[in-house]
């Protein structure tokens, strides 16, 4: 499976952050619907007031990955059940490799806290489904959906691109997207010592461009 990221960051004050992206109500209705609701324990209904739980941090330091498809990718994809087990597959490989990232740059900006993107897939079951508590607390991270921001809003309004959907065929990319929440904004060099750094992009070898 061929494809190629980019990386683009922005950092936001969570007072404007929130203020302008968030609405819970309308996005929990969302969650609501989702096979995770009540399953993960990253995702709603939370056990914790997401207020509170926001509170310490002054910035949301935005990652947007991009993951462009090669030809080869979108072409081998040439039924449903391809489309959704490589789709899958891809973003997942981006996904756990992000995360790593970020909770490695969390020792880099004391009190921070990384999120990540969609659901934890760490422990399949979670063990909420059996009423247990989280299995790897020190290494589930809960992503900007589960507190109710509006992605699509976030992606374009922040980043400049819009998302995209497979329907007939897998997408020509994917777009994810991670962040930091800290007390001041995540400096450059740092996010260029984690590989992540704004505009930089790499193949699916992990090689620089």
């Amino acid at each position: 499976m061929g494809f190629q990221l980019e990386y683009r960051t922005r950092p936001i004050e969570m007072e404007r952050f929130r203020r302008t992206y968030q609405d819970r109500e309308r996005f929990l209705a969302c969650c609501r619907e989702c096979p995770r609701y009540e399953a993960r324990w990253s995702c709603p209904p939370l056990s914790f007031d997401v207020d509170d739980f926001l509170a310490p941090y002054a910035w949301a330091n935005l990652l947007c990955a991009r993951i462009f498809l090669d030809d080869g990718t979108i072409r081998a994809a040439d039924t449903p059940e391809k489309m959704k087990t490589m789709g899958w597959n891809i973003v997942s490989q981006v996904k756990f490799e992000l995360e790593e990232r970020l909770r490695e740059m969390e020792e880099r900006v004391p009190g921070s806290l990384s999120l990540s993107s969609g659901g934890c897939h760490r422990c399949d079951p979670c063990a909420r489904e059996a009423g247990q508590p989280c299995r790897q607390p020190d290494q589930m991270r809960y992503s900007l959906d589960a507190f109710g921001f509006d992605l699509t809003a976030i992606t374009q309004d922040l980043f400049g691109i819009e998302i995209l959907w497979c329907r007939e065929r897998l997408p020509d990319y994917f777009t994810l997207i991670h962040g930091i929440l800290s007390a001041a904004p995540v400096p450059g060099e740092v996010w260029e010592a984690a590989g992540l750094g704004d505009g930089k992009t790499t193949d699916a070898g992990g090689k620089g461009a």
